[in-house]
């Protein structure tokens, strides 16, 4: 009789193969067993069964095969096959640390479980990766000198996350990502406690929540189509369903730097943010409220997340509803 899983680990793919392969390999070493993979090929070009295959008997993996819907459909697709209480979010690029499923596992009760998120350069492709300078400058010493990346360069091999994880995450790491909100953690604590946009922080490149809450809400709203959103948008309804989001720094993974959507990064980069914006009209048309207005302020460049949650509290304080719905009308008109 098969052991029962206690957690599904949910993550959609396309186009990303070699990175897939290491995410995927690094499941193998993880310190709780008790865990499924439900991964869903949203059209990757030639598929990924020759990928998947040498997992097959190691890890308990399902996959799940369609044409490229996008993210929210490729989301929705995975889950429902998923079986485990707790479902785990994790993307196609992130290499999980040995102790990514027990980190989340410990943490979890009840409420949503935002993991710790930090880089890694896994393969150097020349003249198309986001990279920093400090990045680069860290690549030249470690692959031995400028003249190395005139060429791409594989940096960690199949085989070494399984032997020695520990090791082969240190020697590919850049450090931490920025979205870890570390000035909020410093003002509310990893609880967030009394923090009314704790939804907000939660995505799903490292998220657990609990699969009953998920079924609730109906999962992922497919109409959020191109990048960013569609995570925030199933955050913010669990929020309203009463679910409340905290932080670990025990479940961490780590997002391995790739080509973006166009090979110039800086155009990649503004066709991102055009795809965010559209999406951000959306999310605010679907809520129609001033939480939902003021998150968007924030990718404005308008306001912080702390400032945001300081003015959503004072209106929330004010008896008289004029504030709230002076600002609803200025935010929903901007």
């Amino acid at each position: 009789m098969a052991e029962r899983v206690d957690v599904s680990l949910v993550m959609a793919t396309c186009d990303k193969r070699d990175y897939l392969a290491l995410t995927l390999e690094s499941l193998l070493a993880q310190t709780y067993r008790r865990f499924e993979v439900v991964l869903c090929d949203d059209g990757t070009a030639g598929g990924v069964e020759d990928v998947v295959a040498p997992f097959r008997d190691r890890l308990d993996l399902t996959v799940v095969v369609q044409e490229n819907r996008g993210r929210a459909a490729a989301r929705n697709a995975a889950l429902a096959r998923v079986s485990g209480d707790l479902v785990v979010f994790i993307d196609d690029d992130r290499m999980a640390a040995p102790e990514f499923v027990a980190g989340h596992v410990a943490a979890a009760g009840g409420g949503g479980v935002i993991g710790w998120k930090r880089r890694a350069l896994t393969f150097w492709r020349p003249g198309v990766l986001p990279l920093s300078r400090d990045d680069l400058m860290r690549l030249v010493m470690r692959v031995g000198g400028r003249d190395r990346l005139a060429e791409p360069i594989r940096l960690l091999e199949a085989g070494a996350l399984e032997a020695d994880p520990h090791q082969a995450l240190a020697s590919a790491d850049l450090g931490d990502e920025r979205d870890n909100h570390g000035a909020i953690i410093e003002a509310f604590g990893p609880a967030l406690t009394g923090f009314r946009f704790d939804w907000a922080l939660a995505t799903t490149a490292n998220l657990a929540v609990p699969r009953e809450a998920v079924e609730k809400i109906g999962g992922f709203d497919e109409s959020f189509t191109g990048w960013g959103l569609e995570d925030t948008d199933l955050s913010y309804r669990l929020g309203r369903l009463g679910v409340r989001f905290s932080l670990t720094a025990e479940a961490v993974n780590y997002h391995q730097i790739h080509p973006l959507a166009d090979p110039d990064p800086a155009v990649a980069q503004r066709l991102m943010h055009a795809q965010l914006l559209r999406n951000l009209d959306r999310f605010c048309a679907r809520h129609r409220s001033l939480d939902a207005y003021l998150y968007r302020r924030r990718w404005e460049h308008a306001m912080t997340l702390a400032e945001a949650d300081r003015l959503l509290k004072r209106v929330e304080a004010e008896p008289d509803p004029l504030l709230r719905r002076e600002l609803e009308a200025l935010y929903a008109d901007r």
